[in-house]
């Protein structure tokens, strides 16, 4: 018997690669300038609207307290890279500004491991587990926790 395959999505977030499960990728799309939600969490840049629904956009950047991949003076090559992934959160839709998004991977459920203590306590650490090899370790993010107000 085979063991269950599980495909991931990698994203560029500052200069680092992360992933998140397959499944609740909607879609991919070109960043949309949010309109700005006031006394908004400093991670939400905003809201768009998508085939007639308000969804929100978060930037993974700013939940993970890491400059954008070009660092400040961000140059012109990378912002055309800039993606917002729709991802699908129970019966809400959100989407999540990245710095890129590379490709589409597929490992057994096996290789996914359990998230490192890397949490302050009464903090989120918005890090599901750890897949891939030695030296080329990609993180999976919680897309519940960088939704989440209190983390």
């Amino acid at each position: 018997m085979t063991e269950p395959v599980v495909q991931l999505c990698v994203l560029e977030v500052g200069g680092e690669q992360y992933v998140i499960d397959l499944k609740r990728v909607e879609e991919i799309l070109p960043v949309q300038a949010p309109t700005p939600v006031p006394k908004a969490p400093g991670f939400l840049e905003g809201v768009v609207k998508l085939r007639g629904e308000v969804v929100p956009v978060v930037d993974v950047r700013k939940r993970l307290g890491v400059q954008p991949a070009a660092g400040p003076l961000r140059d012109k090559r990378v912002a055309r890279r800039e993606r917002m992934v729709v991802c699908k959160l129970g019966r809400r839709r959100v989407g999540f500004l990245v710095d890129a998004v590379s490709k589409v991977i597929r490992v057994e459920r096996s290789a996914l491991q359990p998230a490192p203590l890397t949490a302050r306590p009464g903090r989120l650490p918005h890090v599901l587990g750890v897949v891939g090899e030695p030296g080329q370790l990609k993180l999976m993010l919680d897309l519940l926790s960088l939704v989440a107000e209190d983390a």
